[in-house]
């Protein structure tokens, strides 16, 4: 999916009575490494996020919920959608370049804990939705 990476962090799980946990630099092979940015968003029902690109890597952890991942590597290639749905957490590493967008098309709100190795990413607009 132009160049996305999704990694299914079950194994990476733990669970107890209370809920899950993950430890998502880890999963992303970040362990370690020096973060330039993290940020933790919510998105709304309906609402989209993204819809630009980068020019470093992005990871998005996507807590739970149903949403639309949406990405285009490049001009000649075509618009890729994929439906990412759960109670567990999914992690979504998006490559430099890579247009993308994510839209919540579940009836909760989700949230998406978002991190790079770089201090900034440079962030352009690129509309896919």
């Amino acid at each position: 999916m132009s160049g996305i990476r999704i990694h299914l962090l079950d194994a990476r799980l733990w669970s107890d009575q209370r809920g899950w946990g993950v430890r998502p630099l880890e999963a992303a092979g970040l362990a370690g490494v020096p973060l330039g940015d993290l940020h933790v968003v919510s998105l709304r029902p309906g609402m989209v996020r993204g819809d630009h690109h980068h020019d470093g890597t992005e990871w998005l952890l996507i807590t739970e919920g149903t949403v639309e991942f949406r990405s285009r590597a490049s001009e000649e290639e075509p618009v890729r959608s994929q439906t990412l749905e759960g109670d567990h957490p999914v992690l979504v590493e998006i490559p430099p370049g890579v247009r993308h967008a994510i839209r919540n098309v579940g009836e909760r709100t989700v949230y998406l804990v978002a991190f790079s190795d770089r201090e900034r990413l440079t962030t352009v607009k690129a509309p896919l939705i």
